[in-house]
């Protein structure tokens, strides 16, 4: 009968569970018996933005990605990234954080919708694409890099307004 169900029985579904993380565990830790570059950083984290329609945006940086099987990129850094929109001056500003390079190994592309980071040192890579959320005057940038950070300045472009055509009702 199920009132007479024990308290405690629910504990078979928590021994799954944790087998289960026990399995993902063992698996990233067999991965990082691979890592081709010891003693070289491993590097997770996440940051979380309120973005400009008011919606919250989470974003990954590192070289290690957390899915199952903890995927890693030796060597290889997606820097930390923030994106800033100030309506009063009608710009964008990008900022990256890449330390351990020169501003000589920086590779910047740019559209009105994207900004790919490309960086490669001695001993680190850097990589990151960005998707904005508003169009940019790509000719407008002004980017700078001292003590690590990376900061691009852009003009935002305004909207193009788009004329529309009246179509009658039958």
């Amino acid at each position: 009968m199920w009132w007479r169900r024990r308290p405690f029985d629910i504990w078979g579904d928590f021994d799954k569970e944790f087998e289960e993380m026990e399995r993902m565990i063992n698996r990233m830790l067999k991965s990082l018996e691979d890592i081709p570059e010891r003693g070289k950083p491993l590097v997770y984290g996440f940051s979380m933005e309120m973005g400009p329609d008011g919606v919250p945006k989470v974003q990954q940086f590192g070289n290690v990605k957390p899915i199952t099987g903890g995927t890693l990129h030796p060597g290889l850094r997606e820097p930390y990234t923030s994106t800033m929109v100030d309506e009063e001056h009608n710009q964008l500003t990008v900022t990256a954080e890449m330390p351990g390079i020169s501003k000589e190994d920086i590779e910047l592309n740019v559209t009105e919708s994207t900004i790919s980071i490309r960086a490669k040192g001695e001993e680190i890579e850097y990589e990151k694409e960005l998707r904005l959320s508003r169009p940019i005057d790509p000719d407008s940038a002004k980017a700078s890099y001292k003590n690590g950070v990376l900061d691009i300045v852009f003009n935002l472009k305004e909207p193009e307004e788009t004329k529309g055509k009246k179509i009658g009702v039958s």
